[in-house]
């Protein structure tokens, strides 16, 4: 019999957690609830896998009398089972990068915003680049970040994170001083640098603006694109998503490569 490719990536979902016994040869789920994305057979209870082949999907009374001694029974007592999802649009590198990185994705007040910051500021090494955040603002109503919320706490560090869109990010004022940006910077087509009342950039860059600040970023040493890698791989994993769509550079193709 044959079935969809979506299914095999099933049972990927299922031992992505336990690498060490992706060894084995032989494979049954029972007592699930299994969609296989089959229009002929949409629903079954269990499925095996000899070696990479999905050798049956069926009830779980006939698939317990094609198993044997050493097949690997996993009972999901009930637990749906789905292919692998397939991330069709992701800056995968990137993505690995920003788990290491101060994480602003649901700070849900400005104090929590500052002290997440200050926080992290603490555990990097000095002098280094704190980039990553994924904040938003309309956590606490929309009132946008300043540099001077955060320069106290990150006196050794330059600060450019993003907001969660990709559109905006931020910066300190020891990053923009390393930029060279100050209130003479003029504006760059396509993008807006956010100002306070004396024409001062208040530490907001939209858009293009942001390439004011990205160009005296340092750039991820080689170890860390390749940390991320494995890190970004090990986190879709945990989420049942087995392929992603990579949405980058040349350079991404190199930590591929490596």
């Amino acid at each position: 019999m044959k079935y969809p490719y979506l299914a095999l990536l099933a049972l990927i979902i299922l031992i992505s957690c336990n690498t060490q016994k992706s060894s084995t040869t032989s494979l049954a789920v029972i007592n699930a609830r299994i969609w296989t994305g089959n229009t002929a057979q949409p629903w079954a209870e269990a499925m095996l896998m000899n070696a990479d082949t999905i050798a049956f999907v069926g009830s779980t009374e006939a698939c317990k009398k094609l198993t044997n001694a050493s097949t690997e029974i996993i009972n999901a007592k009930g637990q749906m089972v789905v292919p692998g999802f397939i991330d069709c649009h992701v800056h995968f590198i990137r993505g690995g990068l920003d788990l290491n990185s101060v994480d602003l994705r649901n700070a849900q007040t400005k104090q929590e915003f500052i002290n997440r910051i200050a926080e992290y500021a603490i555990k990097v090494p000095k002098g280094s680049w704190i980039v990553g955040g994924n904040w938003d603002h309309k956590n606490w109503g929309g009132e946008l970040p300043e540099a001077i919320w955060i320069d106290s706490v990150t006196k050794n560090n330059p600060v450019f994170i993003n907001r969660l869109d990709g559109h905006m990010a931020f910066a300190n004022s020891n990053a923009m001083k390393l930029a060279g940006v100050n209130a003479e910077t003029k504006n760059i087509e396509g993008g807006e640098i956010i100002r306070d009342s004396k024409n001062a950039p208040t530490g907001i860059f939209n858009d293009n603006a942001k390439s004011l600040i990205n160009k005296v970023v340092s750039e991820p040493t080689d170890a860390q694109k390749d940390k991320a890698l494995e890190d970004a791989m090990e986190f879709v994993a945990s989420k049942g998503v087995t392929s992603v769509h990579n949405m980058g550079s040349w350079d991404d193709l190199a930590v591929f490569k490596r």
